[in-house]
């Protein structure tokens, strides 16, 4: 009896830290994986982050900050396809450009469409002018160049008649610059 009582004890005493030890291995999993999920969204890696942390939230389902980054990946989603975006307008150049005395509509209209053709039919710059004022509508447009970045042109462009660009996901804003 005594022997059952003292392994009884032993146990009881075994036990509380048994539990504290399986406590503190799932909080150290839970911090690992939010961390590697933190990781994998400045990277702008989504879907990894995504999986991330919807296993802490398995793990721990009150766990509110792996809640609220789970709402970020949208954004992050976003983020990277405006960052690929902006790499094609570097990356993709154009053979030939030569624009005589074409106004700012023309000059862009053409750019997109030898974007299109540079880039095989799998990037358009999509340029939107917003000109209320009229500012630009008769501005005129002369540049000669080979081999360059659509970047480039498109800066030569804009600056020859006073515009600035803004790049948006989905198309390429062309404003006035107020002087």
């Amino acid at each position: 009896m005594k022997r059952l009582k003292a392994m009884i004890a032993l146990a009881l005493l075994l036990t509380p830290s048994s539990f504290a030890d399986e406590f503190k291995e799932k909080a150290k999993k839970i911090q690992t994986l939010y961390r590697n999920g933190m990781i994998a969204m400045n990277a702008g890696k989504a879907e990894e982050a995504k999986a991330a942390f919807e296993a802490v939230l398995k793990l721990s389902p009150g766990h509110g900050h792996a809640r609220h980054q789970l709402t970020q990946i949208p954004t992050v989603n976003a983020r990277v396809a405006l960052q690929r975006r902006k790499a094609l307008f570097k990356s993709t150049k154009i053979e030939k450009i030569h624009f005589a005395n074409a106004t700012l509509e023309e000059a862009l209209e053409a750019l997109n469409e030898l974007t299109l053709e540079a880039s095989a039919q799998k990037f358009a710059p999509n340029f939107v002018i917003q000109d209320p004022s009229g500012k630009l509508k008769n501005r005129k447009v002369t540049l000669k160049m080979n081999q360059v970045p659509v970047s480039v042109a498109l800066n030569y462009i804009l600056d020859g008649v006073g515009a600035a660009a803004r790049l948006d996901l989905h198309a390429t804003i062309v404003r006035s610059i107020a002087k």
